[in-house]
């Protein structure tokens, strides 16, 4: 993908199309093997690469993990790979992959020009003409199942953050697709916030046609990143039907504060704070929350007030009684409560209100200096 300018925003715009209508084309597939072909084109197409393929782990009673190629799509003139007999039964780290497994186990990609990969990993891509790949893994039941590839023949190459967010989001929907019966609330709930950022997409596009380009790529690539942090979390701790509020927001620290870089070079203190107190959170409402927590910011970013632009935002989920407190507030570098501004866009409304319909909760409008946003909700059991 070109990264120039208003061509590469089109660029990504049309991309993370393709990978929601994948998202939707394989959820509703009777036949995965079918559409896994028609869509590895698409996605392949999309993203610029010659190959997009799916190697499923096994092991054998020893514990030593195995992996085979089983989909494969091909661009023309670039040689398939999906009866090359050495790509079936992989012993990972017996044959040089021990990086590749240990990224994948902890939630990481492995990518770049292979040039840059340990020697034990080049001789079989180089066998297949790669010149940089992306390896993504798929996990099922916070388990995982094996792992989602895009060569590229031709160039040297490095992915983008956009980029990987985007196919990262692609390996959540190939989870719940492998994952039969035995996905778990934590995978659904995954599956339903996807599924929520693809609709808004199309619903911000179609009814909000003056919003520029740029911004409903940028928003649509905060709720994503998010949500795909999200899924990393509960992969990474096996989650199920709960979580808790303070682990979940802690993990969640770094890539909260990105949606608001500070860029104004005058500003010496510019902090977005992030917290919530421990206490047991059910999954599908986490999700919810931290999506309201990402339309907040990404709105903040978006503004031109140098007030919000230099201000310190604080984040705070805590646990009063039976329900749950979100607040958000503003202060100036010198302590100073901020004003609120101006009411929200029209996407984060239309976000904001459909997930404080599901969480249902109850939103403070009063203007208070310093509190940008207020939305108390009852915890898992005490909805009615």
């Amino acid at each position: 993908m070109r990264q120039d300018g208003q061509s590469s925003t089109i660029e990504l715009n049309a991309f993370t199309s393709e990978i929601f209508d994948a998202h939707r084309a394989l959820l509703a597939s009777a036949d995965p093997a079918e559409s896994l072909t028609r869509v590895f084109e698409k996605v392949g197409r999309a993203a610029s690469v010659d190959r997009v393929y799916i190697f499923e782990n096994h092991s054998d009673e020893a514990g030593t993990v195995y992996s085979s190629q089983r989909f494969e799509w091909a661009a023309a003139g670039v040689t398939p790979q999906i009866d090359n007999p050495g790509l079936q039964n992989i012993p990972l780290r017996a044959a040089g992959y021990s990086r590749w497994l240990d990224n994948f186990l902890s939630y990481r990609p492995i990518h770049g020009p292979i040039d840059s990969f340990p020697e034990s990993e080049r001789a079989r891509l180089k066998e297949q003409s790669i010149e940089s790949l992306l390896i993504l893994p798929v996990f099922t039941g916070g388990d995982l199942w094996g792992f989602v590839g895009f060569d590229d023949c031709t160039r040297e190459r490095v992915w983008t953050e956009a980029e990987l967010d985007l196919l990262f989001a692609l390996t959540i929907t190939l989870g719940q697709l492998f994952s039969g019966q035995q996905s778990s609330d934590a995978d659904n709930a995954t599956i339903a916030a996807m599924g929520l950022v693809g609709s808004m997409l199309e619903i911000d596009t179609a009814l909000l046609s003056e919003t520029p380009v740029s911004r409903l790529v940028n928003r649509t690539r905060a709720r994503l990143s998010v949500t795909v942090a999200v899924h990393r979390f509960f992969a990474e701790e096996h989650t199920t039907g709960e979580v808790d509020a303070g682990r979940l927001f802690t993990a969640l620290r770094g890539r909260l504060a990105a949606i608001r870089q500070c860029d104004d070079e005058e500003a010496t203190v510019c902090r977005t704070d992030v917290s919530a107190e421990s206490f047991d959170l059910g999954v599908e409402a986490a999700l919810d929350v931290v999506m309201v927590v990402t339309e907040v910011l990404a709105v903040i970013a978006e503004r031109n007030e140098r007030a919000e632009a230099t201000a310190n935002v604080t984040v705070m989920l805590r646990k009063r009684d039976r329900r749950a407190e979100l607040v958000i507030t503003a202060r100036d570098p010198d302590g100073i409560p901020i004003s609120p501004g101006q009411t929200f866009d029209g996407m984060a409304f239309l976000m904001i209100r459909h997930l404080t319909k599901k969480l249902h909760g109850i939103e403070n409008n009063r203007k208070i200096d310093g509190m940008l946003y207020r939305l108390s909700f009852p915890l898992q059991g005490e909805q009615g």
